[in-house]
């Protein structure tokens, strides 16, 4: 039996995925800390202070990787990208505070879908059949889950206004991953984290400032917890989207769907109805569907 060591592991094929998966879980931990503060504090307080308390990371990155210094055009890049950051990341605490954990990520679910049509458009990669047809078995799954949670009849402006957000996250959310997958090709790990954290700080500050609320000893603790999670789930995905096509690894989004209704359940004791564990089903066949399809 071969062991496996950190190169052999970074060649497997699975590999990306693997490590998607793992990023998708951290975000989804930074998810539910974000709800946990999200009806204390305004929603740009809360994108202020993702990124703020992510920075420390960021550098502490940066200087142990010690990057070369970045090019005008990619920090024009990575700058498009920060605007597409923190607009994601607007709407998607906006969506968190007012619908609850597994409704707002199932709603989110919609990326992939994005994703698949923005990376043949801007990347030229080729949306495979097999790899669109785990997407569309992923999007049944992700509908049957909105259709248990969403419906009732409860449709006031806040949460048509959440479902609203959520949705809009989903194709800034995509249209960030496509640029993700493309400048991770030659950029840095470094600097994309950096750059990342840096970017939305600086255009959300005004924003935050204009609301400021002192946030509490306990908020402290979680901004703190929301920075270190974040950051370490978009350095899984970084390098993830350097070993794998944007279009296969989308479906692996999917996977957030069991973290929420895990950490709904412990955290704030939603219970997942039986449309989540269906949906969740074809959720999972989708993935190792795209996983065993992918050509990187």
């Amino acid at each position: 039996m071969v062991a496996m060591t950190p190169s052999t592991f970074a060649g497997h094929r699975f590999a990306p995925f693997l490590v998607a998966a793992l990023g998708i879980f951290l975000l989804s931990v930074m998810d539910a800390l974000i709800k946990g503060v999200a009806n204390t504090h305004p929603t740009a307080q809360i994108v202020f202070m993702r990124y703020a308390c992510g920075m420390p990371w960021a550098i502490a990155f940066f200087l142990w990787t010690r990057p070369p210094a970045p090019s005008g055009e990619m920090v024009r890049a990575h700058l498009l990208r920060g605007v597409l950051v923190a607009v994601t990341a607007f709407l998607f605490f906006y969506a968190l505070a007012t619908l609850p954990l597994a409704e707002a990520i199932t709603l989110a679910f919609l990326s992939p879908l994005f994703l698949a049509v923005l990376a043949s458009l801007i990347l030229k990669e080729p949306i495979q059949k097999p790899v669109l047809i785990a997407i569309l078995v992923g999007f049944v799954g992700m509908a049957i889950i909105v259709a248990g949670k969403v419906g009732g009849g409860e449709f006031d402006l806040v949460r048509v206004l959440g479902i609203a957000a959520a949705v809009s996250s989903a194709l800034a959310y995509a249209a960030n991953l496509v640029l993700l997958r493309k400048r991770a090709q030659t950029d840095p790990f470094g600097l994309i984290i950096l750059f990342q954290n840096l970017f939305p700080l600086i255009i959300i500050a005004p924003f935050a400032w204009a609301v400021w609320e002192v946030p509490e000893a306990r908020s402290w603790g979680i901004f703190l917890g929301i920075g270190a999670f974040g950051l370490a789930g978009h350095l899984c995905m970084a390098w993830a989207f350097k070993h794998a096509a944007a279009g296969p690894l989308g479906v692996i989004e999917y996977t957030a769907l069991i973290w929420s209704a895990g950490l709904g359940y412990l955290a704030f004791s939603e219970v997942p109805a039986w449309t989540t564990w269906a949906g969740a089903a074809l959720i999972i066949f989708a993935c190792l569907t795209a996983m065993r399809r992918s050509r990187a």
